[in-house]
């Protein structure tokens, strides 16, 4: 705070010296007398009468008579006090001292209303920190306490809801599972449930999240949060037409101008692309958690194991998440197909197909080669981060088996 003042003190200064140096200063040749300019004039004029003589056109007579009445008008200037042309004396000295007690003030005034005084304490910049802090200790002190007294359904799910915004998703769904049938008494919390299942399946939503969506879809059919949630699966199912029922419906609850609203209807278009012609026209949607989707052929299919070193053992907990994917080897670094589990279900078998593509345009069989990553993530946050452990392998083609994968080091 100290060095921020010094800083503000040194560039008032100087912009005090740029403002009001000029005013202080003497301004010598604005104080030329009058008769000096006068004097400067007559000179030319008479350079003038002495030319016009000498090329003709003016005759003697004339040029004599001009001449006079131009020294009669000089002799009468130089009779006369000249009056210098200048401000008159006290004004700049007291404008400068104006602009020295004013502009600092306006200054620190601005600033307190415009400015963020609160910025210049120190703590301030602790606040995002131990809010962060006071969370994470918070939730700790929840799941202590419900572990030591677990007949607790509404205390698991506030733990559930608080293990999900955190990114803790395999945690959530724990949290979920002990609280029972207490998520059943709030459509927001099956919902909740619903909506953990699609970000751990890939945009699918199984088990009892689509047990509970079909729930609250029956009670609520325009719950705008369960029809995105019922659209989304169909989506990622290349169930389109179903996808299309849902989202249509969330759009009309909409203003077309709003940016929800535009999202969706972006979200529409393209599922409208991606529909056949003949397939544009509407159906009823089919139950969530159907698997009536095409076998992936061999070519797009890709299988193996993934173990965890045994040097890094400990440097992962068994609740921890663990993300196995593809991406190609050329390009575009999203992945192709995904699958999550956990440090504890190590060491596993995967498969990665077409299936699991993030998008419809981006497919194992769509490339000629992939990496193949499996990596750990303490935060269960997809996106890598330092201290994360890691293995890889690579090129692989598309549709080989048996592919062996180590997780042996940390990203630094």
């Amino acid at each position: 705070m100290t060095a921020f003042w010094i800083s503000a003190g040194l560039l008032t200064l100087l912009a005090l010296t740029i403002v009001c140096w000029p005013l202080l200063r003497r301004r010598q040749g604005s104080a030329a007398s009058r008769r000096a300019i006068n004097a400067a004039i007559y000179r030319d004029q008479l350079a003038e009468l002495e030319r016009d003589m000498a090329n003709g056109t003016l005759s003697p007579a004339d040029h004599a008579t001009a001449r006079e009445e131009l020294e009669r008008r000089i002799l009468e200037d130089l009779g006369e006090e000249a009056e210098p042309m200048t401000t008159p004396p006290g004004r700049l000295p007291r404008t400068a001292l104006g602009l020295t007690v004013s502009l600092p003030l306006a200054a620190v005034a601005l600033y307190f209303v415009l400015g963020n005084p609160q910025a210049l304490d120190p703590a301030s910049h602790q606040v995002a920190t131990q809010s962060a802090a006071e969370v994470e200790q918070m939730v700790a002190n929840l799941a202590e306490r419900l572990r030591t007294n677990p007949d607790n359904p509404e205390g698991w799910a506030m733990l559930a809801r608080s293990y999900k915004v955190m990114g803790r998703l395999d945690a959530a769904a724990q949290a979920f599972d002990k609280a029972g049938s207490f998520v059943e008494s709030d459509p927001d919390l099956m919902l909740d449930v619903a909506e953990l299942s699609a970000e751990m399946n890939e945009g699918r939503v199984e088990g009892r999240g689509a047990e509970l969506l079909r729930k609250v879809l029956k009670e609520h059919p325009d719950s705008p949060q369960a029809l995105v949630l019922a659209g989304t699966d169909a989506y990622f199912r290349k169930q389109y037409p179903q996808a299309l029922v849902h989202w249509e419906k969330v759009l009309a609850q909409l203003p077309p101008d709003s940016e929800e609203g535009q999202a969706l209807a972006a979200g529409v278009a393209k599922v409208r692309s991606l529909m056949s012609p003949q397939a544009t026209t509407t159906t009823p949607a089919a139950p969530l958690g159907s698997n009536d989707k095409v076998t992936p052929d061999a070519a797009s299919t890709l299988s193996g194991r993934v173990s965890l070193a045994a040097a890094l053992k400990d440097k992962a907990r068994p609740e921890d998440t663990v993300f196995i994917f593809a991406r190609a080897v050329e390009g575009s670094r999203m992945p192709l197909a995904v699958v999550r589990a956990r440090v504890a279900d190590l060491p596993r078998d995967f498969v990665l197909d077409d299936s699991m593509a993030m998008t419809p345009d981006t497919k194992l069989s769509s490339v000629p080669a992939v990496m193949i990553e499996a990596r750990v993530s303490r935060s269960g946050d997809a996106k890598a981060q330092p201290g994360d452990l890691t293995g890889e392998i690579g090129p692989i083609r598309p549709g080989s088996s048996g592919v062996a994968i180590q997780i042996e080091r940390i990203l630094p």
